[in-house]
């Protein structure tokens, strides 16, 4: 059996690549969890599973177990913070064998990307704690003696979720949006960006787990969409009739994030400024796997259910 040791099971991409693993008689999972209340599933039920009670920070005092590992899948990601994000994903990497180690599947973002998926200044000079950090990763990984066994997933807008899986941060507001079309059907932002479902990058997961690949590094997400077709699409499968979209200028941002005492982040005004969010992407269609999640409209029938 093969040992594969994953981060961020608790979340909602790590539940659906739990989906994706549990029954494959192939493989022991190792499963690192901080709050086993978050998880909407019983790993009891699981002769090949093996919960690791403990945080990410304190990665090193499962030295003995990690360099054994055959696979690693790192999702955990630090939001608010740096640390978790660049020290213990560090610490988490440097403990692993490289000739025992035959793949570790990274999860990174392609907010630190340009379209031609090239590494981006801007990532490090306006960046979040959470941007900075995984840019600083990205360019840090190459020095790593586990480097040739890493490929590195660059999701997009990540949604998901429903009564037996977490909802992604993007997927929680959709689910409630549906009390505010009454305005929002008449606004627009002139931005475009990709989005993928946590079911589809599960099922890639499993697929990079079990295939070789010449890749090293796949930007994740659907095909490109405005702001403006994502809220038409969003509004026709709730029967909102659009008459009119009104774009919303950043000066007009800038005033309300005013008003209400908030300050845009420096990384928020680059995004605005930037607009379009394009990439050279992948999806589950491209390794030849089936997803009924790819449009709008599937996407948010799937969240409701």
């Amino acid at each position: 059996m093969k040992k594969i040791f994953i981060t961020g099971i608790s979340g909602c991409v790590g539940h659906y690549v739990f989906d994706v693993l549990k029954n494959n008689p192939d493989y022991q999972l190792y499963l690192l969890v901080r709050d086993e209340k978050k998880l909407k599933f019983n790993p009891q039920q699981f002769d090949n599973v093996t919960i690791i009670k403990d945080d990410l920070v304190n990665i090193s005092k499962h030295a003995n177990l990690i360099k054994n590992m055959n696979y690693v899948v790192h999702i955990a990601a630090q939001w608010g913070g740096q640390e978790g994000n660049y020290d213990y994903t560090l610490a988490l990497f440097n403990l692993l064998d490289p000739d025992q180690c035959e793949k570790v599947l990274y999860f990174s973002t392609a907010s630190i990307l340009d379209q031609n998926n090239q590494a981006i200044e801007e990532a490090e000079k306006y960046g979040t704690h959470y941007i900075y950090s995984k840019a600083q990763l990205h360019k840090k990984l190459p020095e790593l003696k586990i480097y040739p066994n890493v490929i590195t997933l660059f999701p997009t807008w990540v949604l998901g979720g429903d009564s037996q899986h977490p909802y992604s941060h993007a997927s929680a507001g959709i689910v409630n949006i549906r009390k505010w079309l009454w305005l929002l059907r008449f606004l627009t932002v002139d931005v475009s960006f990709h989005y993928i479902h946590s079911q589809d990058i599960a099922k890639i997961v499993g697929y990079l787990l079990a295939n070789k690949t010449k890749e090293h590094e796949y930007v994740l997400g659907n095909d490109n969409i405005t702001a403006t077709n994502f809220i038409r699409q969003t509004c026709q499968f709730f029967k909102a009739r659009v008459y009119f979209q009104i774009p919303i200028p950043l000066w007009l941002v800038k005033a309300l994030a005013k008003i209400s005492g908030n300050k845009l982040h420096p990384w928020d005004l680059f995004c605005f400024k930037k607009k379009y969010f394009q990439h050279k992407t992948v999806n589950a269609a491209s390794f030849g796997l089936e997803s009924n999640l790819q449009t709008v409209q599937q996407i948010i029938a799937s969240l409701l259910s």
